[in-house]
């Protein structure tokens, strides 16, 4: 359940504050009062907070170029408020299979500011960054040992919410018999979505709904009961989370995750940098860092929301 108050004396106490607030500031509107009473028959906002989820990936290497900007021309040293900005540094190791995941993919803009005037040696900036960052895993575990995965079109294969919609039902103690109206709807991978000839269209590894998958294990007979119960669909082996998150720190303090959009909404966790930062080479026109590289070690929990909640 929410990890916050729901008693309803927390709901009356804001009422009366918004209506004491009203009374305060006569020239507010009706409109205003007509929505405070919509309030007062139940919360506007979505009480539903999901749990978090954790992923641990190893050593990711990225690589690219830093311009630096002198912010006070003084040409000398660095002084505070000089910058280093990244507009792109790319994964180049670490990359797909890490740590029990696969299609894995990352990338980050950086903004690194000096915090007060020195020479060399120099201490660490402050920086902010900006991740790009998907991976995927099998969405099923339990698979038979000589399974085969097929590269089918999207529109071949069962999407994955629907897939993940039937295992959350079954996991959280849905009905597990099989459905009168889906056996006798679901024949084929074609009834549940459109075949599309288009040759363009993304492929993806997708696994058969056989009477083998099916027998291996309780779980596998309870999706193929209410997806597939005439056997032969096709199913996505993997699931993928894409997003965004933010992230900000001072070397070689670990680097903290701030937030995070999409698949990775509310991201919170570390990134770790187990070597230097590798300064690249520079160069004078313009003022840059070329070559630069850091390797992190990517810790991060986000919120089961979006397109698959609940699992993964």
């Amino acid at each position: 359940g929410p990890a916050y108050d729901t008693n309803p004396i927390y709901k009356t106490f804001e009422i009366e504050r918004k209506i004491i607030a009203t009374m305060n500031f006569p020239t507010l509107s009706v409109i205003f009062l007509s929505a405070l009473s919509a309030v007062s028959a139940g919360p506007a906002y979505d009480t539903n907070i999901p749990l978090p989820k954790c992923a641990k990936f190893k050593t990711i290497n990225f690589q690219g170029d830093a311009q630096i900007v002198d912010t006070d021309g003084s040409g000398a040293g660095q002084t505070a408020g000089d910058m280093a900005i990244g507009e792109v540094y790319a994964g180049i190791s670490g990359l797909g299979n890490n740590n029990g995941f696969t299609g894995v993919n990352a990338q980050f803009k950086s903004v690194c500011v000096v915090t007060k005037d020195q020479s060399f040696p120099f201490t660490s900036p402050t920086c902010f960054y900006e991740f790009e960052f998907g991976f995927c895993r099998p969405l099923l575990y339990a698979l038979p040992d000589k399974l085969e995965k097929q590269y089918l079109r999207r529109s071949e294969v069962i999407p994955e919410e629907k897939v993940l919609a039937v295992i959350n039902e079954i996991e959280r103690g849905g009905r597990r018999g099989r459905r009168t109206q889906e056996r006798d709807e679901v024949k084929n991978a074609t009834d549940i979505v459109p075949k599309n000839e288009d040759q363009d269209e993304e492929l993806i590894e997708a696994i058969q709904l056989t009477a083998e998958f099916a027998e291996f294990s309780k779980l596998n007979q309870a999706v193929v009961d209410q997806l597939c119960p005439a056997y032969g669909c096709f199913i996505p082996f993997y699931i993928c989370r894409q997003g965004g998150f933010t992230a900000h720190g001072s070397g070689p303090d670990h680097i903290e995750i701030t937030g995070g959009t999409y698949d990775l909404f509310g991201a919170f966790g570390q990134i770790i940098t187990p070597t230097p930062f590798n300064p690249g080479t520079y160069s004078p026109v313009p003022p840059s860092l070329v070559g630069t590289s850091i390797e992190m070690n990517i810790e991060i929990c986000y919120y089961e929301k979006n397109r698959f909640p609940y699992i993964f």
